[in-house]
């Protein structure tokens, strides 16, 4: 049924924007704006379709006890968000090293076909971004910050936080082991094997931030900053300016890799205290109950 469903969307979008679906196969025959609005309506509907709608039919109809997930947006405390949003920023150059290290992965000579395919993935997925990220205009970027930063944010962590996530940890009994499978399914499904291991690492991030929050508010903050700093950079810098190695100094670099690692290792273990405060006043709370009733 979903299949379907983003079948038609793309067939009704192909004729809004007047341009043919085959575009999505090869980025670069794309030159006019209908066929890169039509693109970022793709990403849209892809991941309404295939994110949303069944996250949302889990949570409402399979499994309710899957609803605290869902928090109103009230829910967030503004200390949390100033933690989420000072992780987010810690963890760049992390993310940056680790892209780096990864980007520069050889397969051995008998793997070379599948190490062929891999590339092919990955420049499919590199032609695809350098296309979107390079706006001309402030409503470009702002269309960029809904498609590859908002949108995403709230698609992948309701899905893979709110209802996998969850899953995992009824199945397996360990909220570690939820947090691990849920992380490298999030960073396989994107098919992009070339940067799999800084995926991987934003999403044990994402999923620990969610097992000791218990809020999906919190990884998808994370997760928009992730995407949207990029998004801003390319629109104030260029594309390819930002995505230039730095000049910066060996040793700046690594003592700003070992500062923002401290703090983000930091702001993490506030969370999971913050969690084991909370669990452990909610039985005292409970014993009280229990005691004088």
């Amino acid at each position: 049924m979903v299949p379907f469903c983003f079948f038609l969307f793309i067939l009704a979008g192909s004729r809004i924007f007047g341009t043919d679906p085959g575009i999505l196969e090869n980025p670069l025959v794309v030159t006019g704006v209908n066929e890169i609005s039509f693109i970022k309506f793709t990403l849209i509907v892809q991941d309404i379709s295939f994110f949303i709608i069944p996250a949302l039919f889990i949570i409402t109809v399979l499994n309710r006890n899957y609803h605290y997930a869902i928090l109103p947006i009230s829910s967030l405390r503004i200390k949390d968000i100033v933690l989420v949003v000072i992780l987010a920023f810690c963890s760049f150059p992390l993310i940056s090293l680790v892209g780096k290290l990864n980007a520069e992965m050889v397969l051995p000579d008998r793997l070379s076909g599948l190490e062929q395919w891999m590339r092919e993935k990955e420049d499919h997925a590199g032609q695809l971004l350098s296309l979107l990220m390079s706006p001309e205009t402030f409503w470009g970027m702002l269309m960029n910050i809904i498609t590859i930063a908002a949108i995403p944010a709230i698609s992948e962590e309701l899905i893979f936080r709110g209802v996998f996530q969850r899953i995992f940890e009824d199945l397996f009994r360990s909220g570690n082991l939820a947090v691990l499978v849920t992380s490298f399914l999030f960073s396989a499904i994107h098919l992009q094997f070339y940067g799999f291991l800084p995926r991987l690492i934003l999403g044990l991030i994402f999923g620990y931030l969610f097992l000791w929050s218990r809020n999906l508010w919190l990884p998808v903050i994370a997760h928009f900053l992730n995407n949207a700093v990029p998004v801003l950079g390319a629109f104030i810098r260029g594309w390819d300016t930002i995505n230039r190695p730095s000049d910066m100094a060996a040793d700046k670099k690594i003592t700003l890799l070992v500062v923002s690692l401290a703090i983000g290792i930091g702001v993490l273990y506030w969370f999971r205290m913050s969690s084991s405060r909370d669990k452990n006043g909610n039985q005292d709370a409970n014993n009280f109950k229990t005691n004088n009733f």
